[in-house]
């Protein structure tokens, strides 16, 4: 009788790395499927999309190009610190500013096409992945698509190759199905390729874009959103499965020269809070000089407990990795987080990620296909290969400066 016990306490304590496993196998999965997909699109001349993945339109699901790492901790004030680590993917195309050269379009130009993957500059590359269920309680955000845009995007101050780090409340699911539109026609759109929802939708979902959350009193603010927030007037704010977005009008720059601080978007959908959203330019994290930016927010008639108060980007020269740093009130506190995180299988591991390409490189060996491997041979260091917490105390002085911006703003 006490085998069976000690087998079951066994498998139980085994359930979060089975749970981890499973979510890499269901990575995997869709990864063969989008192979599969890409290698049967055309049979002569014919679309053929039999099974399409309705994720498809996200982005990739996963972030291992990026070779990320990232962590959370709840202390006993019930505030959340959550760090997302990773290196720029030498095979994200970098633009140029205002749409010039890389990024130049027209009635004549056609859009340029990068060579490192194909893809027109204008496109916005989209890695995304799920937290587990008690990321999702604790921070109040299902799961954080990173998407680097390398032309950037409108209005001009902000048309620079950056980093988008969108956290949503709500499944990808939701976001690909539900959160659709009528988009306004490809020759109307100020940018190619731009996808814009027409202000006036026939269908329900394409309505929902324009229920805006106000308060009683006020109407105007956005509710769970800074006092200062507004949509573009322009009619560019509503985007298929980001929802109708909100910024603060009046602090954008007049040219990406002069960008120089981390602004947040924030979308609603369906008179809800949809997103959150830090844009980072490429030369906050790039260079080769190490670089600290930070800031901080307060929202109107929160019903959102969870926003974050404040957040960070640091860049590290030495070995180029880029971390990116949220702080605010966790949705669980300290001991029901610990017991939630423990129950899950602990503390996030991640692989080494120089070791995961050997082995992939091998592999494809093996079947007798190329890689794209760099011409010298050479391997970026992976940081999330070392523990998590290697940098937890560069993080924590970060966050004691993140603090200090708080009060003194």
């Amino acid at each position: 009788m006490k085998s069976i016990l000690l087998f079951f306490l066994i498998l139980w304590s085994l359930d979060g790395l089975t749970l981890s496993q499973e979510q890499h196998n269901q990575q995997e999965q869709r990864k063969e499927q989008q192979i599969l997909k890409n290698d049967t699109t055309t049979v002569n001349g014919t679309l053929v999309e039999e099974f399409p993945d309705p994720l498809d339109v996200l982005g990739e699901p996963e972030w291992t190009r990026l070779r990320p790492g990232w962590s959370l901790t709840v202390n006993d004030q019930c505030l959340y610190e959550f760090v997302f680590q990773f290196q720029h993917d030498q095979t994200l195309p970098i633009g140029d500013d205002e749409y010039k050269g890389k990024c130049e379009f027209g009635e004549f130009v056609e859009p340029k096409i990068a060579p490192e993957d194909g893809q027109r500059y204008l496109k916005p590359r989209q890695m995304w992945e799920q937290f587990p269920p008690y990321v999702w309680a604790t921070l109040g955000f299902n799961h954080l698509s990173v998407d680097f845009l390398p032309c950037g995007q409108r209005p001009k101050g902000y048309t620079t190759p950056q980093y988008d780090f969108s956290f949503f409340r709500v499944t990808p699911e939701y976001r690909a199905e539900t959160m659709v539109c009528k988009l306004i026609a490809d020759d109307q759109g100020a940018v190619p390729g731009e996808q814009i929802c027409l202000s006036n939708q026939e269908e329900p979902k394409g309505m929902n874009f324009y229920i805006v959350p106000g308060a009683m009193i006020d109407r105007t603010p956005v509710v769970n959103m800074p006092f200062n927030f507004d949509r573009p007037d322009n009619g560019y704010g509503p985007i298929p499965h980001y929802g109708l977005r909100s910024w603060n009008q009046g602090n954008v720059p007049n040219s990406p020269r002069e960008w120089n601080d981390i602004p947040i978007v924030m979308s609603s959908y369906n008179g809800n809070l949809v997103m959150w959203q830090a844009h980072v330019p490429y030369k906050m994290v790039s260079g080769d000089k190490s670089q600290f930016h930070s800031g901080a927010a307060r929202y109107f008639e929160t019903t959102v407990q969870t926003l974050p108060d404040t957040w960070a980007v640091h860049y590290d020269e030495s070995d180029g990795m880029i971390r990116f740093v949220m702080v605010g009130k966790a949705g669980i506190c300290s001991r029901d987080f610990e017991r939630a995180q423990e129950a899950a299988g602990g503390q996030s591991i991640f692989p080494s990620y120089d070791d995961l390409y050997v082995d992939n490189d091998e592999q494809n060996k093996d079947d007798g296909s190329e890689t794209d491997d760099d011409s010298d041979g050479e391997v970026i260091p992976s940081g999330a290969s070392r523990s998590i917490f290697s940098f937890r105390n560069s993080i924590s002085i970060a966050t004691v400066q993140i603090m200090l911006l708080l009060y003194i703003t």
